[in-house]
């Protein structure tokens, strides 16, 4: 990253905190056990009590409503990671009704509900619900369709101007531009992450440990595919392929 970006990062993370501070914004991460109970209302054990005994306790997302709604003046925002990694219909419940955009309270068509706790419950138009997934994930659960209606999508590429080294940039892209003619979904390609603060000496690390056993998973251990993506890596550099009849293909430095 440049310095301009870096300062700029800085910046927006400061921001950012400051947000998380006062419970504007909410981050949570979904996965295969997340649950109703744990994003909207749910009995949970009363360890205060002599006795077994259970109390209802809101979700993370119950919470951030009652006060947005509390609140209305300012905006808030529920980040959502991994958001395909859940069961999405069990987790989401009623609010597939009331995160639609003419029924948020507040709207014309503005509707509540009724949990099992007794309680009514609706969501506020100064909520904003933001979900991030990684497309690649085809073995994880695909967005519930209904679920899908009620989101717009912004695909995030890979950006190559975030790689500050001319060689790592220029192998990303000669990466990638491999991966579009060889696979039937551009879903599947390298991230910038990879090569983002690291120098060309880091090349045969992140080929080695990170990009390569990725091409093992997107070619089926086929090693003569996984071959032609390589040499194309490392096509006009000071490197060459260690093969191994028992194990992975690896890049190495030429001594001079």
């Amino acid at each position: 990253l440049s310095k301009k970006t870096v300062d700029e990062r800085k910046l927006q993370m400061q921001n950012y905190n400051t947000y998380i501070e006062k419970g504007q914004i909410v981050f949570t991460t979904f996965h295969q056990s997340y649950g109703y109970e744990e994003f909207i209302q749910g009995l949970r054990p009363d360890i205060s009590s002599e006795s077994m005994r259970f109390k209802n306790v809101n979700g993370t997302f119950k919470k951030i409503c009652q006060k947005a709604m509390k609140d209305l003046e300012n905006e808030y925002v529920i980040i959502i990671d991994e958001i395909n990694r859940a069961n999405i219909s069990k987790v989401f419940g009623e609010l597939i009704s009331l995160i639609e955009e003419d029924k948020r309270w507040g709207e014309v068509n503005q509707i509540k509900v009724t949990l099992p706790s007794g309680e009514t419950f609706a969501v506020p138009n100064n909520l904003y619900i933001i979900g991030t997934m990684n497309s690649a994930d085809k073995s994880i659960s695909l967005i519930d369709a209904a679920l899908r209606r009620r989101f717009i999508f912004i695909e995030q590429l890979p950006e190559s101007n975030l790689i500050e080294d001319s060689t790592l940039r220029s192998v990303f892209e000669k990466i990638n531009k491999k991966l579009v003619n060889e696979l039937d979904s551009t879903d599947l390609l390298i991230g910038h992450s990879y090569f983002m603060n690291k120098t060309k000496d880091d090349l045969s690390t992140i080929v080695n440990e990170s990009i390569i056993p990725l091409l093992y998973e997107y070619f089926y251990d086929n090693r003569k595919k996984v071959k032609s993506v390589v040499l194309e890596i490392i096509d006009g550099l000071n490197y060459r392929i260690s093969e191994n009849s028992f194990g992975r293909l690896r890049i190495e430095e030429i001594n001079n």
